[in-house]
């Protein structure tokens, strides 16, 4: 029978409080047999949290066990455990989870969803930014993560890239056409200036129109006022490139 998460994590608090006082008190017997437990539970643990995006626990120090040992604080045990490590002559940390346990938590948290097949056709429908020039790296890093996002089926964190790369693209677009003032090497203080003046700063007539509505509907997804799907989030992603390539193109860069 499966115990809860919380009576797991308030158990995996309990034998902390074991080794420690095995520790101080010198109980080496009982010290071995508590961490190994230690050990065994809170590997037992990660590998279930690995599950869910969100865990509903509602006791306060169960919600607490589980927040340091999935978010890398760690339990007194934990330190003690590295300690004797590096006594033991240890140069590295052992890994989380060996070579066998990381190709079965694979085939259950990866390969039952996804593949490289998926992959690579997702990554297929999209094209690269084509443009006659360079352009910036953070531009160029922010369509890459835009194909990867898709490609792995994250269609909101792709809307979020789209809108990021959008603002990027009219910073970048702002500095080189020295369209604001700077402070000196080229360093303009965006904070001061809201989106809407950089927008029409950087682009007019039906480009600015484009602009404004792709700009709205990124952000629709990006509130929550609509949900994004595998069409809309490939419409987004062209509509993006579109977009950058003709802000770059009107303003020779």
């Amino acid at each position: 029978m499966t115990t809860s998460l919380t009576d797991d994590a308030l158990r995996l608090a309990e034998l902390d409080r074991r080794v420690v006082r095995n520790l101080v008190e010198g109980d080496t017997e009982d010290l071995a047999s508590a961490l190994e437990s230690y050990m065994t539970l809170r590997q037992s643990l990660r590998v279930r949290l690995l599950e869910w995006p969100v865990a509903t626990v509602e006791n306060i120090d169960a919600a607490a066990v589980l927040r340091k040992v999935s978010g890398g604080e760690g339990l007194p045990t934990d330190g003690i455990i590295e300690r004797l490590l590096r006594h033991s002559g240890e140069a590295e940390p052992k890994m989380e989870f060996d070579e066998q346990e990381l190709w079965e938590l694979g085939d259950q948290h990866f390969y039952s969803w996804y593949s490289h097949h998926d992959y690579v056709t997702g990554l297929a429908e999209l094209r690269p930014l084509i443009h006659r020039s360079a352009v910036p790296e953070s531009v160029s890093r922010l369509v890459r993560q835009m194909r990867n996002s898709y490609a792995f089926q994250q269609y909101e964190a792709a809307y979020a890239l789209c809108r990021t790369a959008i603002e990027v693209c009219i910073r970048d677009v702002c500095v080189r056409r020295n369209l604001f003032p700077d402070v000196g090497e080229g360093i303009v203080l965006f904070e001061k200036y809201h989106w809407g003046k950089l927008r029409d700063t950087a682009s007019s007539g039906a480009l600015r129109e484009r602009l404004t509505e792709h700009y709205r509907e990124l952000s629709a997804v990006l509130h929550g006022r609509k949900t994004a799907t595998r069409e809309s989030a490939l419409h987004a992603f062209k509509e993006t490139l579109e977009i950058i390539e003709d802000l770059y193109r009107v303003h020779e860069l």
